[in-house]
């Protein structure tokens, strides 16, 4: 699939067949899936001109993900995570089929969109936390830290190409064709987790009861309280941050006055700088992690505060930049704290719970923000978001000074 000589280096985790098998399928499904995401938004926008149901129809979402993810966590330890996670795919792709048919015959209406949403949601709730805790399963102990690296430089280009393209597919193939595109690259996915030989059995052997399963991921996170502040600053400064791309949309047409190529230009810069933002952690020590991950949680509500001021295009790109570069850095330094310090026994629990509270503050960042914004505009409502999230940095840092020193 890709050489493995000199990469060794750079990308230790590449040396596995598993895992570029892995990484190489994720990727590509993932450019089709980054396409799905503004062709969406697009849509619902284009059907309601409303923000209100830019971040509405994602809490939606969220709904199925915190009784799914829980039960969810206890499967993934159970189950092989290979097949598992090839049920999931299979799943999304029909989701993703769905919806462009309907988008293409001009017969989807609001409430497909809540369905199929919601069908999204439920399968995603499963589907991320496996494929977390699967990297375990593909590489040497050693190498873990690389696979974490590599599979959010995955997604960030994979956003990146698929942000870039999206708009001129929107405008040319319109959001039913993108979607059925979308659909499609699941098939790349799905051919290399069938290819990916590795044994498939759970990895929790004790099978204690249910209830027990369930609570054993909570006592985990919470007996280590510097990893819980980690995941705090991931969930509320990166939820309180995301809105400034799950709101892209209406900042494009309502602020900017720009149409669907502005906003995939607007939302490619962002990819751009999670792409630079992979680049700027590979390059940080296992020394440091604690006191950057303190800095970066100060840029990046920054950063946003920046670009809900901005009326200029060209700034408001690079400020958009900084916000992906910041945030990408904050969520891949949180999530590799975690994987590094919990057991694999309970490692799909813990994905889970991580899951959950990642896609739920997106999602809370999304409605709280989108409906501010109906009543006092969208970029007020995105600046005080900004300003809410520097003001919880500062208080943990203060709470919490031992962050800084965590490694």
């Amino acid at each position: 699939m890709l050489p493995t000589a000199g990469w060794a280096a750079i990308a230790p985790a590449l040396r596995s067949r598993n895992f570029r098998l892995f990484w190489f399928g994720q990727s590509l499904s993932l450019v089709g899936t980054s396409l799905q995401v503004v062709a969406e938004g697009w849509l619902i926008y284009d059907l309601t001109q409303s923000t209100f149901w830019l971040g509405m129809v994602s809490f939606i979402a969220l709904l199925p993900v915190v009784p799914i993810s829980l039960l969810g966590g206890v499967l993934i330890d159970r189950l092989p995570r290979r097949k598992l996670i090839l049920a999931t795919q299979v799943g999304l792709m029909a989701q993703a089929a769905v919806f462009g048919l309907l988008a293409l015959t001009g017969a989807i209406r609001l409430w497909n969109i809540i369905l199929l949403y919601f069908i999204f949601g439920a399968l995603l709730a499963i589907d991320h936390p496996a494929r977390r805790a699967f990297l375990v399963d593909l590489v040497e102990r050693d190498e873990l830290a690389n696979a974490v690296a590599l599979n959010a430089s995955s997604f960030n280009v994979a956003r990146f190409v698929g942000f870039a393209a999206s708009g001129l597919l929107i405008a040319t193939m319109g959001a039913g064709g993108t979607m059925l595109l979308n659909a499609a690259t699941y098939l790349f996915s799905i051919w290399a987790l069938a290819s990916i030989c590795v044994r498939d059995v759970g990895q929790d052997t004790q099978h204690p009861p249910l209830g027990t399963a369930l609570a054993e991921g909570f006592t985990t996170l919470w007996k280590q309280p510097l990893i819980l502040g980690t995941i705090s600053l991931m969930a509320i400064v990166g939820g309180l941050a995301w809105p400034v791309f799950g709101l892209m949309p209406a900042f494009a047409e309502a602020v900017l006055g720009k149409g669907s190529v502005g906003l995939g230009v607007l939302l490619a810069a962002g990819a751009l700088g999670s792409v630079i933002g992979t680049a700027l952690v590979s390059k940080i020590g296992v020394h440091h992690r604690g006191r950057t991950l303190t800095w970066v949680s100060l840029l990046l509500p920054v950063s946003v505060i920046g670009f809900a001021l901005s009326k200029d295009m060209f700034i408001a790109c690079l400020l958009v930049i900084g916000v992906g570069i910041t945030l990408l850095v904050l969520q891949s330094l949180t999530i590799t704290l975690v994987q590094i310090n919990i057991p694999d026994r309970v490692r799909g629990r813990v994905m889970s719970l991580y899951s959950m509270l990642h896609a739920g503050s997106n999602t809370a960042g999304n409605v709280l923000i989108g409906g501010a914004a109906v009543y006092i505009g969208l970029p007020l409502a995105l600046g005080l978001g900004g300003l809410a999230a520097l003001v919880y940095v500062l208080g943990l840092s203060i709470a919490l000074p031992a962050l800084r020193r965590l490694d």
